[in-house]
This record gives C-alpha cells, structure tokens and sequence, in this order.
C-alpha cells in the first residue's frame, strides 16, 4: 500500500471558497513558486493539485517503509547571496534548509573511464587540462566560452516578459550579452573547440542525461547553464524533497490561501476572452482574476481550454515533446554508508550520451542513479537501516504507445511484461555499477511513461514537457518555436507558470513560477516582489 508524504489539504476536508485573488493549476515548483510571490503580496491564492499529494516532481512517497523522492536529485546555485539561494529563503523564510553534497557532486562513468564534477570552475579546469593537457586551449576556451554565457538565461528570461520596455531592453541585452555560440547545437561548439572524443562525451554527457535530448539539438547556452549552476555544488533539501513544498504552504496560508490536493480542475471558465476562475472536477466553481496554469502548456490549451480561439493548438503541433523515461525504485536492507552509496549522482553511458537520443542506439539510454537516503543528513535518523534510490533512464516514446490509454492499475499483461523487462537490466546495471547492493535489493517497483502522465497529466510523460531544442529558442536571427509561451497569455487574467515558459528542471520551473507572478501582480505588487528578493540577497538570514 502506498502512504504518501502528505504535503496540502485534501479537498474532501478543506472547505473551498467561491472566489479568490488568484487560483493556481498544478503544485509543481512553478506553481507553487507563482502562488508563494502573489501570496506574499496579500493575495488570496488557492492552489488546485489533482495528485494526493502537492509538490509535483518535487513530491516523495513511501512504500513499505521505504520512501523515495520522484524528482529532486540536487539543485545548486544555493550558496549564500546566489539566485536559488535568495529566492529559497524569500519563498520558505530561510525553513528550507539545504545539505550540500559534496566534492565531486557529480560522476560519469563513460565506457568504464571515470570522470568526477568537482566544485569549482579552477579545479573542473585544472582537473580536465591534467587528464588531457594537449585539449588545453580547447578546455580554456570553453569555460571561457562558458563564462560569456552567463546571462544568457536572465536575458532570455527578460524577453519572455511583456511590456514595450521591456521587451526594448531585451533586445538590447541580448544583442550585448548572447554569443552567437549560444544559440548553436552543444555538441557544434564542442566539436569546435575539443579533438578528443573522449573530452567531448565527459563534457556533454551532463547535458544529455539531465536535460533528456541529444546535444546536436541542445543549444550550447543550457550547457553553460548546468556548468554555471553547479559552479559553486550542488544541494539536497534537508528532510528530502518533499520539505520543498512543505516549506510553501506557511506563506500560502498565512495569505487566506490554502493548497488543495485530490483537487483536479476540469476547465478554465472564460468571460468572453477573460479568464474569471475554473471548475473543479466534482463541479465547483471557483471564481479568480487571475489564473496561473503550471500544468504544462499542452494540457492548459488543449483541454483546459478547449476551443478557445486563442487556445495556441496550432502552434503546439510543430513543437516537439522531450523524451518519457522510466524509473526503478530501489528499496535496500542496509545504510547508505554500508552499501557504498555515494552522496553524488552517477551518469553512465557506453561513451556516446547522444547515440539513445538521435535514433542509433537501443530502446533505452545511458543511466542516471541517485541515492537520496546518502544525501539527506536526516536520513538515518529516520529510516535506520534502510536506504533508497533511483535509476532514472529514457525511452523512445513508441515503447509504451501500445498500451496508452490503458487505466492504472489495470494494465495489459504486456506492459507488466515490458516493465519486468525493462527492471531486470536496471537492477543488472545496479549490480555491475555498485555491487555491494547484490542481494540487498529487498524492493523494487518500476514508474513508466504511462505513471508519469497518469500522475503530472504532460502528454506521453515527459520529465521537461515541451522540448528545450534550439528550434524553440531559435538561432538569435530567427524566432523559436516557443517564443510565444510567455508567462502572460493571450487569455486575459490567464498566465502559465513552470517549465514551459523557459527552460527545464527545478531552475527552470521556479524561474518560470518567479516570471509568472511577475505578470500577474500589478505595478505595486512587481515592486514589493523585487524589492523583498533584493533584501534577501543583501540580507540572507542567518543558517540555523
């Protein structure tokens, strides 16, 4: 039986009001991120979230005593006075504590070489130089290369902003401050700079696993963003992932405000071309000036507002989907320390990241493992004896097509066939990786696709929704795909939140979450919301 870490209040037993401030569609960290700024300018906020559970991929759950996080393995810039640091303690007031991980944060395993992440852009460079010192200018000129990008995302975060000013400034920014390498493929820029295929794959590999597509369509600036992100570590909420959304829910409620699990909205309510609320899926109505959608761009158009005519169908239809992927959830009798578990995430591959992802390899890609219990210091304390982890690794999106549509729980005998399948060379790979685990896997149970669309509602499951290729952003000449998902829609009162506006993972989503509430608060509301982040940086509270 599943027990849930329990993070909102179910609806059945949290009474709804008629209206709100604002309502929120989703409880992802973009959502929450969103509901969080509104409510900490008085606004009333209702958060809607159709899973038992807020938190979206940052929500954990426990089964048979074993608890595991589904998608927060680390997160960095969190040292004092950095970006996600700041807007951590804006949005908890500093309850959301961070362990760090560690030196290397990071390791690839790539044909058997091993590579470690170190901290720190001097040792990542010295460390490379000293395994390939003919690649020296090559290695130099990619962080240099890496340094120049560093305002890349802010620059493409301002765009995505609306007002005439606004969009001038971007402009003008993004001419001074993005290189023409950062609209290119990864692997392009790469190639250029470094001979030795073995340096590219240690340099590239980051990139494909963690941001799920091939560095041929990748623009190199979101590889300057994952070497940027990490510049300084990487962390690990403290008490697992599911304190990311506990910590959200204080500012929420202190507001009037509440979030409601076992809530999913059925439908946007539009007066003419206005969003004025949603109905719920038992029928209630709730009535809001503002609604912010963080349930991924195909799910608000296409069936939270069906047939609107500023719905974006069209546009949706040439933009590709990221790659699905399965996980295993390991439960193991034995403390991280005993089985050897490492705090760091490992990233294997057979020394090509891209071969899964531009159709020349097999059905699954290379592997990403993680062992929260080895990184939350209050692991042990709370679950002794006992330690989790995950092997996160992607698919091609026709492997479960056959079986979509099927319900959970009630799936045909061929997928429970393919899930054995597909967990039998997971726990294969466990075993050759990391083999003090051989006989200690006392639990195991395989998500799919089909669970992640069932659970999130993205089309085809889909860990980053809409693809992150350089067709979305565009070459800097000519416009992405994606430039028109910004965070004010053409629906009045109607703004989306998350993933979909920028980029992916949890930087993109609460960067996503942050641009919402921007566009939705009024002049006076913008300037209390920049004005308490700035204090925050100047200030950062004191660590507990």
């Amino acid at each position: 039986m599943t027990r849930g870490v329990l993070v909102g209040r179910p609806l059945a037993t949290g009474r709804v009001a008629d209206a709100y401030d604002a309502v929120v569609i989703g409880s992802g960290a973009g959502g929450l991120t969103t509901a969080v700024c509104l409510a900490r300018q008085g606004r009333r906020v209702a958060v809607f979230e159709q899973h038992y559970t807020a938190g979206g991929y940052t929500h954990a759950y426990r089964r048979r005593g074993w608890e595991w996080d589904v998608g927060i393995h680390y997160v960095g810039q969190l040292a004092r006075r950095e970006p996600v640091r700041v807007l951590s303690d804006y949005l908890t007031g500093g309850a959301l504590q961070w362990a760090p991980l560690g030196d290397p944060f990071d390791e690839y395993r790539l044909a058997g070489e091993v590579y470690g992440a170190p901290v720190g852009f001097a040792a990542y460079r010295a460390g490379l130089i000293a395994r390939f010192p003919a690649e020296r200018a090559g290695i130099e000129e990619l962080f240099r290369l890496v340094e120049r990008c560093r305002a890349v995302l802010p620059v493409l975060a301002l765009g995505r902003l609306s007002g005439p000013v606004v969009r001038r400034l971007a402009r003008l920014l993004r001419s001074a401050a993005v290189p023409d390498e950062a609209m290119r493929p990864a692997r392009e820029v790469v190639a250029g700079l470094i001979r030795d295929e073995r340096l590219r794959q240690a340099v590239l590999t980051q990139s494909a696993l963690l941001l799920a597509d091939s560095t041929a369509r990748l623009p190199f600036f979101l590889l300057a963003v994952l070497f940027e992100h990490f510049r300084t570590g990487a962390w690990y909420p403290v008490g697992g992932s599911a304190a990311i959304a506990r910590a959200m829910l204080d500012p929420i409620r202190a507001a009037g405000g509440e979030v409601f699990v076992r809530a999913r909205v059925a439908r946007i309510e539009l007066e003419g071309t206005r969003a004025t609320g949603v109905v719920l899926a038992d029928g209630t109505r709730v009535r809001a000036p503002v609604v912010v959608s963080g349930a991924g761009a195909h799910h608000t158009y296409r069936t939270l507002l069906p047939g609107s005519p500023a719905a974006g169908t069209d546009r949706l239809e040439g933009m590709r989907r990221g790659f699905p992927f399965v996980v295993l959830f390991l439960g193991l009798d034995g403390d991280p320390e005993e089985l050897g578990l490492p705090r760091h995430n490992m990233m294997v591959t057979d020394g090509d990241c891209d071969a899964f992802f531009d159709g020349a390899d097999g059905p699954t890609s290379g592997h990403f493992f993680s062992f929260s219990c080895a990184k939350d210091p209050t692991w042990t304390a709370r679950h002794p004896g006992r330690s989790t982890g995950e092997i996160l690794t992607y698919v091609r999106p026709e492997l479960f097509e056959p079986f979509r549509g099927s319900r959970w729980r009630h799936r045909d005998p061929a997928y429970l066939a393919l899930k054995a399948e597909l967990t039998a060379q997971l726990l294969d790979e466990l075993y050759r990786q990391l083999p003090r685990t051989r006989g200690r896997v006392a639990y195991h149970e395989l998500g799919t696709p089909l669970t992640a669309e069932h659970f999130t509602g993205w089309p085809g499951g889909s860990l980053y929704g809409l693809a992150k290729d350089v067709a979305a952003f565009g070459d800097g000449r000519t416009a992405g795909l994606a430039d028109w998902l910004r965070p004010r829609t053409e629906v009045k009162g109607l703004f989306l939140s998350g993933q979909d506006c920028l980029a992916g993972g949890f930087l993109g989503a609460v960067t996503g979450g942050l641009l919402a509430a921007h566009e939705a608060l009024d002049r006076a509301g913008r300037t209390r919301l920049w004005t308490g982040l700035l204090k925050h940086g100047i200030r950062p509270p004191a660590s507990p």
